[in-house]
């Protein structure tokens, strides 16, 4: 897996304070993990219902989805700043200088988005009509928008996420640039390991000190037969 480009992670940095982008790689990738955890977990009661299966095969992508859309509130929990709005049926995470837009692509980052709603194709397309105040405008306002793209299963749970800036090209995203969004979280941070804290050095006079003299005295002589 490639390393991320030390300069996207800087303007990624920056367009997503104030959170730090340690922890918002890691809340946003442990969201998308817990959507995977929760819409497998239902999919274990649908399959054992004692009147008979009701699974199929969009039950667990669809499970996914809602549990997207009705948990992004909570991610304000985590990271400051953070509003969630959930126009038009899908969920924007805003920043104070970004819209961050999620979506699954099976195939990841460069696959096929031949399905894309007229939704995205609107968030993804900058070459509208300038006089006309597009969805994109209206959700956005002055932010910049971020695709966060990624990709999982029921067994593998998130297996890609990937964020960026880019546009709708011949139905795939032509990336401006991309980070790999795991690859930070797993990181734990950005900056380089600070240095272990040193043990402060003992004070060598500290074993100079001369030992405290004690006042024994002897004990006094008391007559035979005397009792306490």
């Amino acid at each position: 897996m490639a390393e991320n480009d030390p300069a996207h992670l800087d303007l990624l940095g920056r367009l997503v304070r104030p959170a730090p982008l340690a922890d918002f790689a890691a809340t946003l990738c442990r969201w998308l993990q817990d959507a995977h955890d929760a819409a497998a977990e239902l999919q274990l009661h649908r399959r054992s219902n004692h009147r008979g299966g009701w699974s199929n095969n969009t039950s667990f992508g669809t499970d996914r989805y809602q549990y997207l859309l009705a948990t992004a509130a909570s991610l304000a929990n985590d990271l400051p700043g953070l509003e969630v709005d959930s126009a038009f049926q899908s969920v924007l995470l805003k920043l104070p200088d970004a819209g961050v837009y999620q979506m699954q692509v099976a195939s990841g980052p460069d696959g096929s988005l031949a399905q894309a709603s007229d939704l995205r194709r609107d968030l993804l397309t900058t070459s509208g009509d300038p006089g006309l105040l597009s969805r994109r405008d209206i959700w956005l306002g002055q932010r910049q928008l971020l695709f966060l793209i990624w990709s999982g299963t029921e067994d593998a749970g998130l297996t890609g996420a990937w964020i960026g800036q880019g546009e709708l090209y011949d139905n795939h995203i032509d990336w401006d640039w991309k980070a790999n969004l795991v690859e930070v979280a797993d990181s734990g941070q950005v900056g380089p390991v600070p240095a272990p804290r040193r043990a402060g050095q003992l004070d060598p006079t500290i074993f100079d000190v001369p030992e405290p003299v004690l006042p024994i005295r002897p004990r006094s002589h008391r007559p035979a037969g005397s009792t306490d």
